[in-house]
């Protein structure tokens, strides 16, 4: 059985494992099972349903089976939840913040709140007895939040991460960062976890509305509190959720089990971590195929020089010398990707299910780079919709860092159909300008690097995002060059001020 067997045991819903980094910590493969109409395998994802601002998903849809334990983190409640003792169906462990109501251990029904669940994976029956008692006895309480008093659980029994105190948190994204970085001990002994995604939102995009709501918690609470004071209505009750199956198409056509791939994700340095706050997330993946399988210079032996034009014009010269010159692409990368995690072996179906859907109403290429060892891609998935940063930080020459054995360069976007998924390839490179012929050879280099997936080719002109052109130009007055030169100067003073 494969690590994603493994990871996906249990799992009734249609699901894609996919790597996500959350800010500058490590990435993780996560479990993502949300509803994606157009994806050939989420379109069986999990549906939420909204109820008093709330969006809620149904258990039954998500695991096929009721011994499940795991720690929910929605927007922003926390909840603990085990089997029930019959085991035909879940409580958790309720908790409420800033003291409001008292604690208890309530029926989920077979719904709970949407977000990020993280599975303790086969935990034995009395392990879910000690958390069991531990629940009772801290039911009927206060807590200042529900993060904290799912926390005093979990410590009652003996967890604990990276070897220290889960009270020492409080918040809900202070919680999960604690256990996503370090994991979970069990009387010292570490926990095999899985991290299940359920909504739209990204990780990284989850937990900045988590840290927005608890920041806004104590106007919230009193919100609360004075509509139960004041409203004479009983309060609704949420509805029971459907578990119904869609029939999932196939990735591949074919798969091939004995062609398999490296996967590696950057994680970027604190500072990175900071400007992504900001400027969104801008991550960079590399796909090394099997050396002694594919040779890449049977495909494209001829290596290929950034902005090899010999007289270019006066904007591509302030983007060679200024804005790209080697200076500031290797101060960017290296805050970027300042470090790399390897995922391991993929075959190029699970490679393929984890790249996101394009559609003509939500675009979603991918800038490429093909060296001789590797293929090095980005996909921005920014939290502001800025045309400018995504320029700014999609350039082919930030995605190699200069490197100097660069064979292809352009853009690539993934499409579902219902035979299985067409990646698009165009040669989309102002900065390396590969022909016709070095495109279709890079297609027929990722056709047997990736096979049974479907590649089809674009010109530079067919092209989904073409290349800057005067309209964006205008996107250059002095406030965005000063909002572009705003990080930097940020980042020198960070180096100086460490220096001394």
């Amino acid at each position: 059985m494969s690590e994603i067997d493994d990871l996906l045991k249990g799992i009734r819903s249609g699901a894609v494992v996919r790597p996500e980094p959350l800010f500058h910590r490590r990435s993780r493969l996560i479990i993502d099972t949300h509803y994606s109409s157009e994806h050939n395998i989420l379109r069986n994802g999990l549906e939420e349903v909204e109820f008093e601002n709330l969006k809620l998903i149904s258990l039954d849809k998500l695991f096929n089976n009721k011994n499940e334990v795991f720690i929910g983190f929605g927007l922003p409640n926390v909840y603990l939840t085990i089997p029930n003792e019959e085991h035909n169906g879940y409580v958790k462990f309720a908790a409420f913040i800033l003291w409001r109501q008292v604690s208890a251990i309530v029926p989920t029904k077979d719904r709970v709140q949407s977000g990020f669940l993280i599975r303790f994976r086969d935990l034995s029956s009395d392990l879910i007895e000690i958390i069991r008692q531990s629940m009772k006895k801290y039911s009927n309480q206060r807590f200042i939040t529900c993060a904290y008093g799912n926390a005093c659980v979990l410590n009652e029994c003996g967890f604990t991460s990276g070897g220290s105190d889960l009270r020492n948190h409080f918040g809900a994204r202070a919680l999960f960062q604690q256990i996503y970085e370090n994991g979970l001990e069990y009387q010292g002994q570490s926990l095999i976890l899985d991290f299940i995604r359920t909504t739209n939102s990204t990780l990284e995009e989850h937990f900045h509305q988590v840290r927005r709501k608890e920041l806004t918690s104590l106007g919230r609470t009193y919100n609360k509190v004075l509509n139960e004071c004041l409203s004479s209505n009983p309060k609704g009750r949420a509805p029971l959720l459907d578990a119904k199956d869609i029939p999932m198409n196939p990735i591949l056509q074919s798969d091939h089990l004995n062609s398999l791939i490296t996967l590696q994700i950057s994680h970027p340095g604190r500072f990175g971590a900071i400007i992504r706050k900001i400027w969104g997330s801008h991550t960079l993946f590399k796909i090394i195929p099997n050396e002694d399988k594919i040779d890449i210079n049977k495909y494209l032996p001829e290596t290929l020089r950034a902005f090899p034009l010999e007289n270019p014009d006066l904007f591509t010269r302030i983007k060679k010398n200024f804005l790209f010159s080697r200076f500031v692409v290797m101060i960017l990368r290296n805050e970027m990707a300042s470090l790399w995690d390897d995922h391991g072996l993929f075959t190029s179906g699970s490679l393929a299910s984890m790249m996101s859907i394009h559609t003509k109403d939500h675009p979603h290429p991918y800038n490429i780079v093909i060296t001789g060892n590797y293929l090095i891609g980005m996909h921005n998935n920014p939290f502001l919709n800025s045309k400018l940063v995504n320029w700014l930080l999609s350039k082919h020459v930030l995605i190699s860092g200069y490197d100097d054995d660069v064979r292809f360069a352009g853009e690539a976007w993934m499409e579902h159909q219902s035979n299985g998924l067409t990646l698009h390839l165009t040669n989309n490179s102002g900065t390396y300008k590969p022909n016709k012929e070095q495109l279709d050879n890079a297609a027929k280099f990722l056709n047997d690097a990736l096979p049974g997936l479907i590649i089809q080719t674009h010109q530079n002109s067919e092209s989904i995002s073409p290349t800057i052109d005067q309209k964006q130009n205008n996107h250059f007055s002095f406030k965005t060059l000063f909002i572009i030169l705003i990080p930097l100067i940020f980042y020198f003073i960070f180096i100086l001020f460490i220096k001394n």
